[in-house]
């Protein structure tokens, strides 16, 4: 089952965009609590809301329920709206797939507490977060892409911790059993040069950031 969720950071209108073609293959729209307002704004009702409820009004919410939307209070202040979102949508509802709007850009602390959740979740779920730069991925054992779309585009690996035995294929600067750690040795701005291009880890947390251009 493939859940879109929209949460509430700033939207450009590229990113919009790209929502509106997402949400035309979804099984399940969701709003991360502000998100929902953003959904509403381009004329798209969420099937179900979450969050802690402090970034909607009464009438946004009664209106919400008036057009058949499921309201599922999150209060729980030790984790984020987006971290509950995940955690309720792949126990509850059973998603498998799961893309992310409006969770990056904006300030730098919310972008980090995005990039745990994603760590957090990204084993139990196929979880991608969009926005109006890139698409980012949490290597599981490997990740690949296939597409002549991909040729000249930039591609840039994201350390969170030590990442031992990597693995880059089809890239400017291949990487073989490699690896990549904050502070010591980063795997940004690499460029595409293949129709298919593979990433691998064998231990740590590594996420793949897929530019679109």
């Amino acid at each position: 089952m493939h859940a879109v969720l929209c949460a509430n950071a700033p939207f450009s209108e590229e990113a919009i965009a790209l929502l509106r073609e997402a949400t035309q293959r979804a099984d399940l729209l969701v709003g991360v609590d502000g998100g929902a307002r953003t959904l509403m704004r381009y004329g798209l009702t969420p099937q179900l809301v979450t969050g802690d409820g402090d970034s909607l009004t009464k009438e946004e919410q009664d209106a919400l329920v008036r057009a058949g939307t499921e309201l599922v209070p999150t209060p729980d202040q030790d984790f984020t709206d987006l971290d509950k979102a995940l955690a309720y949508v792949i126990a509850v509802k059973g998603a498998t797939k799961i893309t992310v709007f409006g969770a990056t850009g904006g300030r730098l602390d919310h972008s980090y507490s995005v990039f745990s959740a994603l760590i957090k979740h990204g084993r139990s779920a196929q979880i991608e977060l969009v926005d109006e730069t890139a698409r980012y991925e949490l290597v599981v054992g490997e990740w690949q892409k296939s597409g002549e779309n991909l040729v000249g585009r930039t591609l840039s690996l994201l350390a969170l911790g030590r990442v031992e035995g990597i693995t880059a294929i089809g890239v400017r600067w291949p990487l073989v059993n490699d690896w990549l750690a904050p502070g010591l040795r980063d795997g940004t701005l690499n460029e595409i040069t293949e129709a298919s291009v593979r990433v691998q880890a064998r231990s740590g947390d590594l996420i793949v950031m897929l530019h679109h251009l």
